[in-house]
């Protein structure tokens, strides 16, 4: 992999991947960390990648992974997003009520919610990233649409 498409991978990734790990760690040092880790894979990789798809996938599947590994530690701070950032960092479309809710959610629920919704990947992509079963990602989504709907009410409007 060149520089140049190392930088083209790290900016056009960064953010998404920053929201994927810290749905998993709740922590904004250890989604650093992981992102990181998962960069420095990529930069390290012998593999070449057809696309930028190829990439993001890649990527993805890394940081998941990496994310899993890293509950096997004992040590872990769960933090809200107000105690991490100041929400009006974030952009004008950023929901604090939809994202705690989807924080809320069991660990795949959450993910294939991020993964579906945020990054808009298919469910068979899902699958692919995450090693869950087709069918198993079509249920943990149904069933994290009615729960977001439960919590959320009518700010929760899904379209099928």
């Amino acid at each position: 992999m060149t520089e140049e498409k190392f930088i083209h991978a790290v900016k056009r990734n960064s953010q998404r991947l920053f929201v994927i790990a810290f749905s998993y760690l709740k922590n904004k040092h250890d989604a650093e960390d992981a992102l990181q880790n998962a960069f420095l894979k990529l930069w390290k990789s012998k593999i070449e990648f057809d696309d930028d798809l190829g990439i993001d996938k890649w990527l993805t599947k890394v940081l998941v992974n990496d994310c899993k590994n890293f509950f096997n530690l004992s040590f872990r701070q769960n933090k809200s997003i107000e105690e991490v950032y100041d929400v009006s960092t974030f952009d004008k479309y950023f929901n604090v009520d939809l994202y705690n809710a989807v924080m809320s959610l069991n660990k795949k629920e959450r993910l294939c919610v991020i993964l579906f919704y945020y990054d808009d990947l298919t469910i068979s992509d899902i699958s692919k990233v995450t090693g869950i079963k087709e069918s198993t990602v079509k249920s943990l989504l149904k069933r994290s649409r009615n729960k977001l709907k439960l919590k959320l009410g009518d700010e929760w409007i899904y379209e099928q």
